[in-house]
Parts: structure tokens; C-alpha cells; sequence
């Protein structure tokens, strides 16, 4: 089984993937930015609760969050 999860940051920002899972971890090897590993977060956003994402390691904490919000309130105003 598997989940729809937001990538956040690196090349993948904003799309969204099938994840099984389990899985808390992916890398993608891109000839721009080279090798990109995304992890598993579950982010606390204040309209939508707590949301399973997966995030470019390096990124901290509230940058996840914030960019996780843009994302959703985006998606909420197209809809």
C-alpha cells in the first residue's frame, strides 16, 4: 500500500508522488543538482493538521513547515 505524500524543496518542490508505506526515505540523482535525498516528516499546518510529507534533507524544520503551508494553500485556492 501506498500514500500521496508533497515533496518539499530541491527539484521535486511542490509535486506530489506515491510513496509506499514504510518508506522514510528516497533519493533522486539529478543532472542539475546532483544527488537529492528526501526524507519523511509529519508537519503540524494550522488549517490542514498534521500532514506526512517528504522533505529535502537538508532543510530545516521551519522552512519545511513554511513551505508545506504555501504548497497547501495553493492547492486549496485552485480548488
Amino acid at each position: 500500500m501506498s500514500s500521496i505524500v508533497l515533496y518539499v524543496g530541491g527539484s521535486k518542490d511542490g509535486k506530489r508522488g506515491f510513496v509506499p508505506n514504510g518508506f522514510t526515505k528516497s533519493m533522486l540523482e539529478t543532472a542539475e543538482h546532483g544527488r537529492e535525498i528526501y526524507v519523511e516528516r509529519m508537519v503540524r499546518l494550522a488549517r490542514y493538521g498534521t500532514v506526512r510529507i517528504m522533505a529535502l534533507e537538508s532543510l530545516c524544520e521551519d522552512l519545511v513547515a513554511r513551505l508545506a503551508g504555501r504548497h497547501f494553500e495553493a492547492a486549496a485556492q485552485a480548488a
